[in-house]
């Protein structure tokens, strides 16, 4: 499995955010409210970053500090979740930030400064969750064995297998 390449996390921030404008935008036209962010997504989200980052840091200190072994099937479970979470994290990214900017014109109105208010306080929690994705992925990365390096030094390889 590749790593999550940053342009991917941009254009998912980007279609997020536009899809959200708009749909608050056609819903406006239409004459419907458009309901609050609730506190619990921020909350919810804000959770889930911190057991990723937690997570993160375990695995981490297990593979690379510690230089423990992690049992194969959780570690490809562990990848999976960290790289689903980090696409998720941006796509939130981009609908909440979508909705804030929406309606950031008409922010002097205090039931639509609670509502930007609300999505801002989202977007960092789905910002924490991509961050909490991307950091988890990168330490289920096995590192290189240097001993297998240095055998292929000494026999005059680059130490990779082609």
């Amino acid at each position: 499995m590749r790593t999550t390449r940053p342009a991917v996390l941009v254009a998912l921030i980007l279609i997020g955010g536009a899809v959200a404008w708009s749909g608050v935008a056609i819903l406006q036209a239409m004459g419907q409210t458009v309901g609050r962010t609730p506190w619990s997504a921020s909350g919810g989200l804000a959770f889930f970053a911190a057991l990723l980052l937690l997570g993160a840091w375990y695995m981490y200190d297990r593979v690379h500090r510690k230089q423990r072994s992690v049992d194969g099937l959780t570690a490809v479970r562990l990848l999976a979740l960290a790289k689903a979470s980090s696409l998720v994290g941006a796509l939130a990214v981009g609908v909440y930030a979508g909705i804030a900017i929406r309606f950031l014109p008409s922010a002097d109105i205090p039931d639509v400064r609670t509502r930007v208010i609300r999505a801002a306080v989202t977007v960092v929690a789905a910002v924490a969750v991509m961050v909490g994705g991307l950091l988890l992925e990168r330490a289920c990365k096995v590192p290189e064995d240097p001993d297998q390096e240095e055998r292929a030094v000494r026999r005059g390889g680059n130490g990779h297998r082609d």
